[in-house]
């Protein structure tokens, strides 16, 4: 085995045991809230969890672009640190400006949206170190980062479930706590990385940034609009399906990412590195769904409680949406690693015809067969134009060879 191929299963062995130790967190946090709250407030939770995303949209952006540009130099670090500190604080003042017609939409108190997104404020200088520790492929400190972020989640729902009189306000102000904590470690750790990167380039900025808005609201998408167009405890028990569901896509990101550094190191070795990764996010998706259909109702009685039991009927049919949804993320990825952007057309367009296809949604189950009847399809759409560009390049290199000759 290669020295490349070694250090694309020792990152991949890395980040891939934090992402899933963050996944059991995860799974932990919910269950508590989900016990301790019902459905009809946990749906209040992933509305004020999922507003959180939505202004935080631009923290995965920042995280894709410094994994392609890597660390600055002093002067142009410290320029761009102020700009993405102000950028936090205004996303934040502008969701609190916004927060009562927000409110009104979501159903959710205004001031329990500004304490849940305090956490905004420091996000994007977060994202930033995030992504420069991925350009030189720690991704043990990126792992451990994941890790004490999703387990000070723990903290906050344990403390939530003692504090019956607040449990919301506790934990959106301790989620905010651990992310001031988490870029302080973060900071110390981007600081010694070394000057790896490649000059910015506006084609690469602006695609990347396409892709890192399409993947969060990929991400996000159905449980806003859930919350939004169902009722209260069917747009909870939605929500609750999309935690468990979601965790597969998760998955695909921490593989998706370790491909993008590899490739950007060593792009002659693109294809070993992406049927690898594909290789190994089927086998666990694979393992994932077969769970799904055998013992839904095992599943969300375990995660969620009694009280989401009427969704066990849909989260086999949901699963394989989102295992859909993860092979999208990973080719996005691949697109960024070889800067080629064909795969934003056919994903754009299949965001674009989702997000129209929930809001006419009014049922769970409507709401599940949106999403992986229009998933499935985005995939092979982008599979195609993929293949078809591939095969446009190599009839037209010979061409454009024999026309200069």
């Amino acid at each position: 085995m290669c020295a490349q191929s070694r250090k694309f299963w020792q990152d991949n062995t890395f980040f891939g045991i934090a992402s899933l130790l963050a996944g059991v967190f995860n799974y932990l946090y919910h269950v508590v809230l989900a016990r301790v709250l019902g459905p009809g407030d946990y749906g209040d939770l992933a509305a004020l969890l999922n507003v959180t995303a939505l202004m935080m949209l631009p923290g995965p952006v920042v995280t894709l672009l410094y994994t392609r540009l890597g660390r600055r130099r002093p002067s142009r670090a410290i320029q761009e640190s102020w700009l993405l500190w102000f950028s936090g604080v205004g996303l934040w003042l502008l969701l609190a400006l916004l927060s009562r017609p927000l409110a009104r939409a979501l159903y959710v108190s205004p001031l329990l949206l500004i304490i849940f997104t305090l956490e905004i404020v420091p996000a994007l200088a977060l994202s930033a170190n995030l992504g420069i520790l991925q350009r030189v492929r720690w991704y043990f400190w990126v792992g451990l980062l994941t890790v004490l972020i999703t387990a000070f989640r723990i903290v906050a729902a344990a403390l939530a479930a003692f504090l019956h009189v607040w449990p919301l306000t506790t934990v959106g102000f301790l989620e905010g706590l651990a992310a001031f904590v988490a870029f302080g470690f973060s900071r110390q750790w981007a600081s010694r990385a070394p000057w790896v990167g490649e000059p910015p380039k506006a084609q690469v900025i602006s695609g990347t940034a396409v892709v890192g808005v399409i993947n969060v609201l990929l991400a996000i998408a159905d449980g806003l609009l859930a919350k939004h167009f169902l009722a209260p405890i069917a747009a909870g028990r939605f929500n609750g399906l999309a935690t468990i569901g979601h965790t597969v896509q998760f998955i695909s990101t921490s593989f998706g990412t370790v491909m993008l550094t590899s490739i950007m190191q060593d792009s002659t070795k693109r294809l070993r590195f992406l049927s690898m990764t594909i290789l190994l996010y089927a086998g666990l998706a694979g393992l994932a769904e077969t769970l799904f259909m055998i013992r839904p109702t095992w599943v969300i009685m375990t995660v969620l409680g009694t009280g989401f039991r009427p969704a066990a009927r849909w989260l086999p049919y949901y699963g394989w949406g989102m295992i859909a949804l993860g092979f999208i993320n990973i080719a996005m990825l691949y697109s960024v690693a070889l800067k080629r952007w064909e795969a934003i057309t056919t994903t754009g367009l299949g965001l674009i015809v989702w997000v129209i296809r929930l809001s006419h949604a009014h049922t769970i189950g409507e709401f599940v067969r949106s999403t992986t009847t229009t998933l499935v399809a985005a995939l092979l759409a982008t599979v195609v134009v993929m293949m078809a560009a591939k095969a446009y390049g190599r009839w037209r290199g010979p061409v454009a060879r024999r026309i200069r000759v």
